[in-house]
């Protein structure tokens, strides 16, 4: 279980760096476009179309950083139906339940990046290859659902929900 928490804390603060890295580029970028067009009716080639992508990343790396705080959104209204008794079991179940759906966005998700791959797609007015981009959509998928996993495997590592009242 150690070496799990490890691998968890780890992965957390790789896509934390990451997440924020992006986020300080959309900053730079657009700030800098804005910048440049209203000082020399310039502006930076690509910058809005890359934001939108760097933004897609953070967006996306942000599953799993939630999943990794327990504050994913969740509704609460059927809380009360299953009995105090029951309440471990159902959190084990329901992270087992989380895996297995991210698992299979995930695998969705490689099809998807394949499929970009297999028509050649590029992101337009950057020429780039749109499945190198995509790639953050299974390994998000993946990311968050082995969370999930060892939060079913090892209870202990689930973090404490944080709702709102």
């Amino acid at each position: 279980m150690s070496f799990t928490k490890g691998l968890l804390a780890l992965l957390f603060r790789l896509e934390a760096f990451i997440a924020i890295a992006a986020y300080c580029l959309i900053a730079s970028l657009l700030l800098g476009d804005v910048l440049l067009r209203e000082t020399i009716s310039s502006s930076i080639w690509g910058a809005q179309r890359l934001s939108v992508y760097a933004m897609i990343l953070t967006g996306f790396l942000g599953l799993g950083l939630a999943a990794a705080r327990g504050e994913h959104l969740r509704p609460r209204f059927a809380d009360g139906l299953i009995p105090k008794a029951f309440t471990r079991l159902a959190d084990r179940i329901g992270s087992f339940l989380m895996a297995a759906v991210f698992i299979l966005f995930a695998y969705i998700g490689i099809e998807f990046v394949q499929e970009a791959y297999q028509y050649q797609d590029r992101a337009r007015i950057i020429d780039f290859p749109l499945w190198i981009l995509q790639l953050i959509v299974p390994y998000a998928f993946a990311s968050t659902g082995i969370r999930y996993l060892s939060f079913a495997l090892y209870p202990a590592l689930k973090p404490e929900e944080k709702l709102e009242t």
